[in-house]
């Protein structure tokens, strides 16, 4: 009988399995920008590879310029910075919410 139960959740594991490799995360790196200035960086990531960055530099008064790149991507200043200062987890997006990203729309990783 145990048999029986064990076969029975096999396809809702693998299901469950295959459907977290669609789940698409999003996480954030900081960088210092002298003067008074930073950099945040949102990295889009999908079955463990990054598919979009969206780069903010903002500065002390939360003016920002943004920029969008598929895939990833750091700006030469912050790869010579080195470590980041601050990063947060990667949290999933649901489903509903994908289409609101514009990194996520821009280069057509998901549909609107």
């Amino acid at each position: 009988m145990r048999a029986a139960v064990g076969w029975g959740l096999l396809p809702v594991l693998l299901s469950a399995a295959a459907s977290a490799q669609d789940v698409t995360t999003v996480r954030t790196e900081s960088f210092p920008r002298p003067p008074y200035s930073g950099a945040t960086y949102y990295i889009y990531e999908r079955a463990g590879r990054t598919i979009c960055t969206k780069l903010a530099v903002c500065n002390k008064f939360d003016d920002c310029e943004t920029r969008y790149v598929q895939g990833a991507f750091r700006a030469p200043e912050d790869t010579a910075t080195g470590e980041s200062y601050g990063t947060t987890p990667a949290m999933p997006i649901g489903p509903a919410s994908l289409a609101k990203h514009v990194c996520l729309t821009r280069f057509g990783l998901v549909k609107r």
